[in-house]
């Protein structure tokens, strides 16, 4: 019998693939987990039912006065061979129905201001459409602006007696309930105004296509506090606001400065974007909402600090306005004609990333990542890297010399 020896050998290249093996399944595993962290569902969740709407295709804004009356204003099919026709929707239940108050086929309103229970001013493309008997009789005033502008208009009122508007990139006030609008002279921004908030007798926010801007003294003098569109605005305090168009949200915290952040997103999202906000309404510090076209409706419950998207039946994107009168009862309005309204605001839905890394497909499309998730991966891939290299290291060393096996043959 003869014994002949040889060499049993691990490839290096079999240990690569079986590392990359480990490491793939702990970063994999890794993502799943905090994604599934971070977008958790929290109960009990907002719910959104669609209201019947007979009139309108597209509708721009809604609000409320109380529980039961409330506006929307959009357009209408006019039917065969007409022009598309402006409309005044009023509803006196709550939303249950709506009944055609206005029609004109030359007038796009865009933006409501409820005054009191009466009086209500419209923003249009043909000037400021207003009514003093609850939608009686309606007047149209500003005549001299008839031609199409190239932004959305938008009228504010403080009391009864002092207004603010933005139309044709000018802004103009009255003192008098809008019998006489005056140009504000000391307005130097050559811009449209989407909308004007007020906080006190003083203070003023607007937001429009080249910033967003602020007054110390009732209008009369303008600054500029931040130099990217805005189209929602929520002012909250004297310190405190928010603002959204489209991908971009920001907060103010100081009455001076405004921080962008990182809109509250789902996991992927649509060629869009990770979000399309249009609107926003916070009615204390804590509670706000924000509509769009990809997200629907998401709400905060603490400050902007975690975002819930609530839940809309039929599943339907492309809301413009949001209005809300307590914490519980709210509407909504979208570009497809649609009437939202909620009984239940204030609960939650599926938690939202509210800081990410966007990461684009070939198509357009794309996922976003949270930001956790991503140091985590980091810090896994880190550890099981440091680890391979400790345990090849240590049978590196326990290995003195090659295995070696003998082969007998006996003859």
């Amino acid at each position: 019998m003869i014994a002949v020896p040889y060499l049993v050998k691990q490839t290096r290249g079999s240990k690569v693939r079986f590392y990359s093996i480990i490491l793939l399944c702990s970063i994999v595993g890794t993502v799943c987990l905090t994604v599934s962290l971070e977008t958790y569902v929290k109960e009990p969740v907002g719910i959104w039912e669609e209201l019947n709407n007979p009139w309108a295709y597209a509708l721009y804004d809604i609000a409320f006065y109380d529980s039961s009356r409330g506006w929307a204003i959009g357009m209408a099919d006019a039917g065969p061979g007409e022009r598309d026709c402006g409309v005044v929707l009023q509803t006196k239940d709550g939303g249950d129905t709506w009944t055609l108050s206005y029609s004109n086929p030359d007038v796009q309103p865009n933006f409501i201001e409820i005054v009191d229970s009466k009086t209500v001013w419209i923003a249009t493309r043909r000037g400021l459409l207003n009514t003093l008997n609850g939608g009686l009789t309606w007047n149209i005033d500003l005549p001299k602006y008839k031609a199409a502008y190239e932004y959305n208009p938008t009228v504010a009122f403080k009391n009864s007696t002092h207004g603010w508007t933005s139309i044709n990139w000018e802004l103009l006030y009255t003192v008098d309930g809008g019998h006489i609008w005056t140009p504000v002279e000391s307005w130097p921004f050559d811009t449209g105004v989407f909308q004007i908030r007020f906080v006190g007798e003083q203070l003023m926010w607007a937001a429009g296509l080249d910033g967003i801007f602020h007054s110390q003294d009732g209008g009369q003098t303008w600054t500029q506090q931040f130099n990217k569109s805005a189209r929602g605005l929520a002012i909250v305090s004297e310190t405190e606001g928010w603002a959204c168009y489209l991908t971009r949200f920001s907060h103010m915290i100081d009455g001076q400065y405004w921080i962008e952040k990182h809109p509250p997103s789902r996991v992927s999202h649509s060629s869009l974007g990770p979000s399309h906000y249009t609107d926003l309404e916070f009615i204390n510090p804590k509670q706000g909402w924000m509509v769009g076209a990809v997200m629907g409706v998401v709400h905060t419950p603490d400050g902007g600090l975690n975002w819930y998207e609530q839940k809309v039946l039929p599943r339907c994107g492309n809301l413009r306005a949001i209005d809300f009168i307590n914490e519980t009862h709210g509407w909504a309005v979208g570009w497809h004609g649609n009437i939202y309204r909620t009984r239940t605001g204030n609960q939650y839905g599926r938690r939202l990333i509210g800081e990410g890394y966007v990461i684009r497909e070939m198509f357009g499309g794309g996922v976003v990542i949270p930001s956790s998730t991503v140091v985590c991966v980091i810090l896994v891939a880190f550890y099981c890297i440091a680890s391979l290299l400790l345990i090849d290291r240590y049978l590196e060393r326990r290995k003195s010399e090659p295995i070696q096996a003998s082969l007998r043959i006996q003859w």
